[in-house]
């Protein structure tokens, strides 16, 4: 039934009227001693029976397996809680045992034909439904004959209204609910779960949980809850019995999945009487990611739900199904097939990113929907790693033909990881490479390229920190920096590899045996990581053949030739250099054997000094004092000052005058 048809009145408050008007003749009767009092006790409960079978009483009677002594009983405290005054004429009568309100002993006297309370008794007792779930209460919540018997406020409000407030709720919060086409396309297979008391889900965190049981719900076409507190240890379980009745009634007699994370911390006569309110009552399925065995002795009819990780091929059919385009076009396809691979985007978040994506240009959703795919994975890094926004791609590096073919290889791994992965049943999802050469030829450079290239996020680890922290907690540490790296499919960047990874000689050392167990760690989580995992070190020479052979390409970067070195200088001074400094170009790159990396820091320098000086272009004298500062840090600027001299000063004797 609608939650709008317990707002209607449906004369119930025309009944509630005569039945406490009869309530009062019968009282009157009784203290009168009149003679009419059996035909005034029966007036009232003709009028009683009218009223529980009015819409409000009927639901809850309905959704709490109530009896009719018990729903009649509730009914009448309601009626004394709605108007004190009417039960004044009980004042002379010996019916006040323990406060303001008619005791439990009279109650059950009132429900009895025959002013009987025994015969009332055998329907009505501490473990009847009406107090177990805590919507009627004796004073001081203790069950004894002499106590008054006060209404719940929340069924109150209830037969009152029709409704209540879900804010005052302390422990339990109604989710909202919308149908994500993510859920079907992911294959989660749909079982009764209102076939069961409790339902264990195995794997998964938190969020996806949540998300799963929402969707859930919606599948079913149910509510769904949430348990909102944390300590479980310290809650009141009167009150969380109360506040779950409440959640009944919120749902408007529609059955109601329950999602309560850490229902295991609860004490376990906590959870057995759980279990006995739930035997009793098929609204409401407990679900909850704890794996404790000894759930399943506390309660009878449990099921256990695994929660599988989507593959790539369903997860692209997920990016599908949130697609603009109703009929999807074959470059849809590979977009949907390279988000899929490279961003393992929560389930729960993807419809959110793809609607956002949709608010810009149509023609862009695809390029859009991966950039807010990649912000999303790069706001977390771990404490060991630092977080870089990739400032390139490869199309900004001056590559030798081979190293490109290979960089590309790797880029083009991860992009095809999906039709991969269905072509060969045994393809290894992760990628591991070696870049190795002098400092200053590109390796982290070609890192961020590549991090760039596929858009995602690039952890940089230097493995030299790391091994000088190998006794204690390293283990705990490298075990965050891989979870948080698989989480958001980062390019994982191993720095100075040689530093951990160099061959070793015998072990001599309790510090040296500690750190080959960091070693042997951070090998198997490097052999089962799941992205693309960069090391590199500037002597591979020192490198065990046998971990070397681990890769999926080893790659060399050289020092640039002069014809390089030509194209790296016209390639970065583009535009910002005047005519006497692009005429002198040939000259400078056969003087001095750079790096690509310090002629990058050359121009940006001689770009900055130029800038500071109100010059729009980059002269000689920019490019000869970057130049003569960059080869300082190696205490090669004495050596670089006589080159530099006659550079600026041109030969003015030769054919190579003025260049």
């Amino acid at each position: 039934m609608s939650s709008h048809a317990f707002n209607l009145d449906s004369g119930q408050s025309a009944l509630e009227r005569e039945t406490a008007h009869r309530l009062y003749v019968f009282a009157n009767a009784l203290k009168s001693q009149d003679e009419q009092v059996g035909d005034a006790f029966a007036n009232l409960h003709e009028v009683l029976d009218k009223l529980i079978a009015t819409p409000r009483f009927k639901h809850v009677c309905r959704v709490f397996s109530l009896s009719t002594q018990e729903i009649s009983m509730l009914a009448l405290v309601y009626l004394q809680a709605q108007d004190p005054d009417l039960i004044a004429p009980f004042l002379g009568l010996s019916w006040f045992e323990q406060g303001p309100m008619l005791s439990l002993d009279k109650l059950l006297t009132l429900l009895d034909s025959a002013l009987n309370k025994q015969q009332s008794m055998v329907h009505i007792n501490c473990g009847s439904a009406v107090f177990k779930w805590g919507l009627l209460r004796l004073q001081n919540d203790e069950y004894d004959l002499q106590r008054s018997v006060y209404i719940t406020p929340f069924v109150q409000s209830f037969l009152c209204f029709g409704s209540y407030k879900s804010t005052e709720l302390n422990y339990f919060a109604l989710l909202p609910l919308q149908a994500d086409p993510v859920f079907s396309a992911c294959g989660y297979v749909q079982h009764e779960l209102m076939n069961f008391d409790l339902v264990q889900l195995q794997g998964g965190d938190e969020q996806l949980n949540q998300w799963f049981v929402a969707q859930s719900a919606v599948q079913h076409q149910v509510k769904a809850a949430q348990y909102i507190t944390e300590q479980a240890e310290q809650i009141n379980f009167n009150d969380v019995v109360r506040e779950l009745a409440c959640l009944l009634l919120q749902a408007s007699g529609e059955p109601v999945l329950l999602y309560w994370p850490n229902l295991a911390a609860l004490p376990k006569a906590y959870l057995r009487k759980l279990s006995t309110l739930l035997s009793s009552n098929n609204t409401l399925t407990l679900i909850t990611q704890s794996e404790d065995l000894t759930l399943g002795d506390i309660f009878t009819n449990t099921h256990s739900e695994p929660m599988q990780e989507p593959s790539l091929a369903q997860r692209a059919q997920a990016w599908l199904a949130l697609c603009a385009n109703e009929v999807a076009t074959e470059q849809d396809k590979t977009y949907a097939n390279q988000l899929a691979a490279k961003y393992p985007v929560a389930l729960a978040n993807m419809q959110r990113l793809a609607e956002k994506a949709k608010q810009y240009d149509p023609s862009d959703y695809w390029q859009t929907l991966q950039g807010l795919c990649f912000e999303s994975q790069s706001q977390y890094c771990d404490e060991l790693a630092k977080l870089c926004q990739a400032r390139y791609t490869l199309k900004d590096m001056m590559l030798q033909d081979k190293v490109a073919t290979q960089l590309h290889e790797l880029v083009a791994r991860v992009n095809m990881q999906t039709t991969l992965q269905a072509r060969l049943p045994r393809f290894n999802q992760g990628c591991k490479a070696l870049f190795w050469g002098k400092p200053g030829t590109g390796k982290s450079m070609a890192a961020e390229a590549i991090a760039g290239e596929l858009q995602l996020p690039l952890y940089i680890v230097n493995l030299a920190n790391i091994a000088s922290k190998w006794i204690g907690e390293t283990e705990k540490h490298l075990a965050k920096l891989f979870d948080s790296a698989e989480r958001n499919n980062a390019v994982l960047m191993f720095d100075e590899a040689d530093a951990i990874f160099a061959k070793r000689s015998e072990v001599e050392s309790s510090h040296d045996k500690n750190a080959n167990m960091g070693v042997s760690y951070l090998l198997q989580r490097m052999e089962h990581y799941s992205g693309l995992l960069l090391l590199s070190t500037n002597f591979k020479n020192n490198l065990d053949e046998a971990f070397l052979r681990r890769f999926h390409g080893v790659i060399e970067f050289t020092l640039p030739t002069e014809q390089e070195r030509i194209a790296i200088w016209t390639h970065h001074l583009a535009g910002n250099a005047d005519s006497h400094l692009q005429q002198g170009i040939n000259k400078l790159a056969a003087l001095f054997e750079l790096s690509a990396a310090q002629i990058i820091n050359i121009c940006e320098v001689a770009l900055l000094q130029s800038l500071m000086a109100n010059k729009p272009l980059i002269g000689r004298n920019e490019i000869a004092m970057a130049i003569h500062r960059e080869m300082a840090k190696q205490h090669g600027g004495f050596m670089a000052q006589q080159s530099l001299t006659n550079w600026l000063q041109g030969d003015k004797h030769g054919s190579n005058a003025y260049l």
